[in-house]
């Protein structure tokens, strides 16, 4: 049923031939390349990258270069062929990458306290809504540094995915978990087929998903839980044109990958790398943490045994 869920099953590995690999005295690589999923524009993503690889250079002794692919393939790809040392993907893009090339998480995210997270529908018709539409004043988290929060008004209501049919909806990416694994396994169990019931569109960012409902592109949307917060900053008004209206069961956060092969001393100078950027910042306000920024991650936490479970059982079911 779902050929661009799986597409990243067949595609070819991308290797290109390549010098053998210079080491330095401890036998690392003497460079290190990171790549991050493009979840905010690519510009305000590349604008916070800079903070986050001089943190990596400065605790690693190594320079560190990074880049932003198009798309969670890329950098899966990228992992997979060596092109990358280092990524930080969404649970479903880790474990396609884990079972094709070893890619290995040393790394689950932590926000407010949590592993886990969920997906959200939403929709810029309040028709949708089987009751009244609810305004909750809240706080607007932005993801641009320096910009402080700031209360705004978030609309929520009760609606029915069966409003769905025939309509367009904004996904993220065939390889997002929130972004639409997840939804597109909760649309099948009630008999919602995305590619046959749906006008479906992949916009790349949990972002752009929103910004194609505000903007009344598409009828529908569905992003992580509360990527409203991504362009309220930009859009006062966003959290009150663009309504929750459902969301999909909880699934493990994302977290950070490394490609095989790297040392085992290397592996545990990362994971100690991101865990100390992350509890340095920890006083700091959200906005001028360097990974709330990036990925609204303020901690990390080992990958353990099971955590994955349900993003396998999801893609199996959509492989049927």
């Amino acid at each position: 049923m779902l050929r661009c869920v799986v597409a990243l099953a067949g595609l070819s590995v991308l290797v290109a031939c390549c010098p053998e690999e210079q080491l330095d005295e401890r036998g690392w690589p003497k460079e290190l390349v990171l790549g991050l999923v493009p979840a905010l524009e690519a510009e305000a993503l590349v604008d916070n990258l800079d903070p986050l690889t001089e943190h990596l250079e400065a605790a690693l002794g190594m320079p560190v270069r990074s880049f932003v692919p198009q798309d969670y393939t890329g950098l899966v790809e990228a992992l997979g062929s060596g092109r990358a040392d280092i990524g930080m993907l969404p649970p479903f893009a880790a474990m396609l990458g884990q079972r094709r090339y070893d890619i290995e998480t040393i790394l689950i995210s932590v926000r407010r306290g949590e592993t886990g997270y969920r997906s959200q529908w939403f929709t810029s018709d309040p028709s949708v809504c089987e009751g009244e539409v609810e305004l909750i004043e809240r706080m607007c988290e932005p993801r641009q540094q320096g910009r402080r929060p700031e209360l705004q008004r978030f609309a929520q209501c009760q609606g029915n995915l069966e409003s769905l049919r025939g309509q367009s909806v904004a996904f993220v990416d065939p390889n997002s978990t929130s972004g639409f694994l997840f939804p597109a396994v909760q649309l099948m169990d009630m008999g919602i087929d995305v590619e046959r019931d749906l006008s479906s569109i992949f916009v790349g960012r949990h972002d752009a998903a929103v910004l194609a409902v505000y903007a009344g592109d598409t009828r529908f949307g569905v992003s992580y839980d509360d990527a409203r917060n991504m362009v309220c900053g930009r859009h006062a008004d966003v959290g009150e044109r663009v309504i929750v209206f459902e969301f999909a069961p909880m699934l493990p956060n994302d977290g950070v990958q490394v490609r095989p092969g790297l040392p085992a001393d290397l592996r545990q100078a990362i994971k100690d790398a991101f865990i100390d950027l992350a509890e340095s910042q920890a006083h700091l306000p959200d906005e001028e943490k360097v990974l709330w920024v990036l990925y609204e991650i303020d901690g990390f936490m080992p990958l353990t045994e099971g955590l994955y479970d349900p993003v396998r059982e999801a893609y199996e079911l959509m492989r049927r």
